[in-house]
């Protein structure tokens, strides 16, 4: 297993050892096994002390930024993410070693703990918005729960998986939203949040979380700016593409319109989502390492559906990793089929899936845990906030990955793997037809990506509401209300203020030095290699390799 190789390194590591006990399981730190970090009055005054003693011992801007990372989270808050935080753990479990009994007894109980403590100190009004988002991450957590105790013979690991349920329910009354049902339809959620808003609570928090959380130097009135310029600047090319989809598909010209019409004529079943994945992902690793990224020789993925606990803030696909610390590091690529979410894409979205999760999160995750195109230190290994810059990467993918597919499609660009995927394809309408969707796709999703950054900026600082941004967005893009609600709402408030953000304006920056490292005659397939391989250090410490990069000889 990876170490730390100096005494500031070992005092940071060892401490998000003692925070995020569960994550440094998952990720190869065998002796948090069945941990989780309580927060007791007196265990967080401890955290806090320690976080500022090793504050004042290093000059280290990696790990300065990870200790006001983790202050950042032990003080905005953020009642929904305790329980995310379970979800995720007991997946990782699960994903790692199965449903051990002995560990998850220890996870829960630890959980139900922590759980208890929490509501305990929960004081004062919380907003319908947030509370909305307790009840999803809850409703998850009960979900996971059922499923982990349904695999459990040994009866103390039974009795603490209940009781953490209990706790759990208990937790959810404490921020019970009435009306408001997780597994409910968009039509009756989005009713329910007209008439009650969907305020969050986090207007005078917000610039921190930027700030400390996500490494921003931007305030929330620039992020809005930086999001607004870049949805303006690519929405001729997008309403000129639902023009051209509208004429070929024979419906309104109106981005609502193609899209449901593309889920009409090419949509895929639930159940043909993985074959499709499973028949293509193949070949188009072939291509994306030959034409985009190097990809380190030992890469294992493995797809799997995504659980329905988990869909609520998945909604369309996410990417997973255990075991990074060590020298047999696995990726996990979630598929979602749920057709609340994810109704019937067309073969050229799942495409852009595929291309976003598996050769951006994925590769990403691999070619670093293998140290592959540069030799990351610890703590740009470990799971922290910044693994952000990861979701830069694989935005920026879907984009490199375009003009492949389309010279491949056109015939200009031939060979072994080139012809191996557009075979792949051809079960499922062809190269051709596949082509054009992704390019309407690509742009659709880069559209909300702006609009994450805008809505993102708007709702946390509360300048605009949920609902009057979503009726916002949908005029000025066309795209479906629901799409953006579940683009931006469940699926990215739940981790936290300023997330939804990190595609588009990090991706935005590695663009800018990909191009700069390209005019000084670096190829495109080695800039990626190595971006892919320093890990997730703090955006900042990222841009200012990747910078250095491209200016060597």
């Amino acid at each position: 297993m990876r170490e730390p190789e100096t005494e500031t390194e070992r005092a940071v590591f060892d401490l998000w050892t003692e925070l995020r006990p569960d994550e440094a399981f998952i990720q190869g730190v065998d002796g948090c096994a069945g941990q989780f970090f309580v927060p007791t009055p007196a265990r967080v005054r401890r955290i806090l002390e320690r976080i500022a003693r090793i504050q004042r011992t290093t000059e280290d801007p990696t790990e300065r930024k990870l200790l006001a990372s983790f202050r950042a989270r032990i003080e905005l808050r953020e009642p929904a993410a305790l329980p995310e935080a379970l979800v995720e753990s007991l997946f990782g479990y699960i994903v790692k070693e199965g449903v051990n009994a002995e560990h998850v007894r220890g996870l829960a109980t630890a959980g139900r703990k922590a759980l208890d403590a929490r509501r305990a100190q929960s004081a004062g009004r919380t907003p319908a918005g947030m509370r909305a988002l307790v009840q999803l991450a809850c409703n998850g957590l009960s979900q996971i729960l059922d499923t982990v105790g349904s695999q459990l013979r040994e009866p103390k690991a039974q009795a603490a998986v209940r009781a953490l349920k209990a706790a759990n329910a208990r937790y959810a009354k404490a921020f019970h939203l009435r009306g408001f049902r997780p597994e409910g339809t968009f039509a009756e959620t989005y009713a329910l949040l007209r008439k009650t808003g969907a305020e969050l609570g986090r207007s005078r928090s917000y610039a921190r979380a930027l700030r400390d959380l996500w490494d921003y130097d931007e305030t929330p009135a620039q992020v809005e700016a930086a999001g607004l310029r870049m949805l303006r600047r690519e929405l001729p090319h997008f309403k000129a593409l639902v023009r051209r989809s509208a004429e070929e598909l024979r419906c309104d010209p109106t981005a609502e319109a193609v899209t449901e019409r593309l889920k009409v004529r090419r949509g895929l079943r639930p159940d043909q989502i993985l074959p499709f994945l499973r028949q293509v992902r193949e070949p188009a690793m072939r291509v994306a390492h030959r034409h985009v990224v190097a990809i380190n020789p030992d890469y294992t993925t493995e797809i799997i559906e995504t659980p329905p606990y988990m869909v609520n803030v998945t909604p369309s696909g996410a990417a997973f990793e255990v075991d990074a610390l060590t020298d047999h590091s696995k990726e996990i690529f979630l598929a979602t089929t749920d057709e609340r979410s994810a109704a019937r894409p067309a073969p050229g979205e799942l495409l852009n899936l595929l291309i976003h999760e598996e050769y951006g999160h994925c590769v990403h995750g691999s070619n670093s845990a293998h140290a592959f195109a540069a030799t990351p230190r610890v703590l740009d290994i470990i799971t922290s906030t910044f693994v952000c810059v990861s979701e830069g990467i694989a935005f920026q993918r879907e984009l490199e990955f375009l003009p492949v597919l389309q010279e491949i499609a056109a015939g200009k660009l031939s060979g072994e793997a080139e012809d191996a995927f557009a075979e792949a394809l051809e079960p499922w309408g062809g190269i051709t037809a596949a082509s054009r969707e992704y390019e309407f796709l690509t742009q659709l999703w880069r559209m909300v990506r702006f609009l994450r950054v805008i809505g993102d900026a708007r709702i946390n600082s509360g300048k605009q509401d949920l609902v009057r941004f979503v009726e916002w967005a949908h005029r000025t893009t066309g795209l479906e209300r629901a799409t953006v609600y579940y683009q931006l709402f469940p699926a990215h408030q739940v981790i936290g203020p300023g997330y939804a953000s990190t595609y588009a304006i990090i991706g935005e920056r590695i663009r800018e030095l990909q191009q700069d490292a390209l005019k000084r005659g670096k190829t495109l397939r080695d800039f990626n290699a190595y971006a892919s391989s320093l890990g997730w250090p703090p955006k900042s410490v990222f841009e200012e390799k990747l910078a250095a990069w491209a200016r060597a000889p």
